[in-house]
């Protein structure tokens, strides 16, 4: 088990009446022999068009309108933030059901992907993220957001750090078109993973971020998928248009890797591709 610090529990949205179920299994799909992978090495991030399929969009999609009430309810949730599958297996019962969500990961050509980029296939997910963007109110539109703002996966704040995170692969699947800037895109900041981050729980605490280049929206149709590396700098952008917009996050493991060892985290430190 992972050991977390406070955010993740308090962001958790209630258990599915699927809880407890197997995920029904997957054909395999051979990967595209066109993906980029020195272009992923090199920026830490690749879109993967029709990584999902419609239906299975579908799906997800009709799940997260039946229950987004439900999850809203508790206090400290947010619509940009739940939460579920803490430390989840995918050949195991899923503990907080929710499947129609964590099947996107296992869509064939994404699971693909996955495994060509990361050398292996999807074992288990530390945890997974529906994240609505809502438009923002009229008065704050199209005021650019500083350089400056952008985060790493991981904790740094008064309660302790957890960095990096404790995956391999953040991988994000569009439930609702986004296509261009400004309709709350993951915005992320090429090759910011290359950079030396051994600083940065500290410069998180003391809001001391560097200035990093301009960052890039990704621009994402339905069932689409981006696909970034754990160090990647980024961050939800502003929604400038008229719809919200919903992403399915999944901080993706791979078997055979400890993820809470100090060593494992040294060494990522040292080498984004160790």
């Amino acid at each position: 088990m992972s050991d977390y610090l406070y955010t993740h529990d308090a962001l958790t949205v209630p258990r599915g009446d699927d809880a407890g179920q197997l995920l029904a299994p997957r054909p395999p799909c051979d990967a595209d022999s066109q993906l980029d992978v020195a272009t992923f090495r090199d920026r830490g991030f690749l879109i993967l068009k029709d990584a999902a399929a419609s239906d299975a969009v579908a799906r997800a999609a009709a799940y997260v309108a039946m229950h987004e009430a439900c999850w809203s309810a508790p206090s400290g949730t947010r619509p940009d933030d739940w939460r579920m599958h803490r430390d989840q297996r995918l050949d195991a019962p899923v503990a907080d059901g929710h499947l129609p969500i964590l099947d996107l990961l296992r869509e064939p050509r994404l699971a693909a992907a996955i495994r060509c980029l990361a050398g292996a296939e999807a074992h288990a997910v530390s945890y997974t993220q529906v994240a609505r963007r809502t438009p923002a109110p009229r008065k704050a539109r199209r005021k650019n957001l500083p350089d400056t703002s952008y985060h790493i996966d991981g904790e740094a704040n008064a309660s302790g750090a957890r960095f990096p995170d404790v995956f391999s692969l953040l991988v994000a699947v569009a439930l609702t078109p986004h296509e261009r800037p400004g309709m709350g895109n993951l915005t992320v900041f090429p090759q910011g993973h290359l950079r030396d981050w051994r600083q940065y729980p500290d410069w998180k605490r003391e809001k001391a971020l560097p200035d990093i280049g301009r960052p890039y929206e990704v621009p994402l149709g339905v069932g689409d998928a981006v696909l970034c590396h754990p160090l990647l700098p980024h961050r939800g952008g502003r929604n400038d248009s008229e719809s919200s917009r919903d992403l399915v996050f999944f901080r993706v493991q791979l078997a055979g890797i400890d993820y809470a060892t100090p060593e494992r985290a040294a060494a990522l430190l040292a080498d984004p591709w160790a």
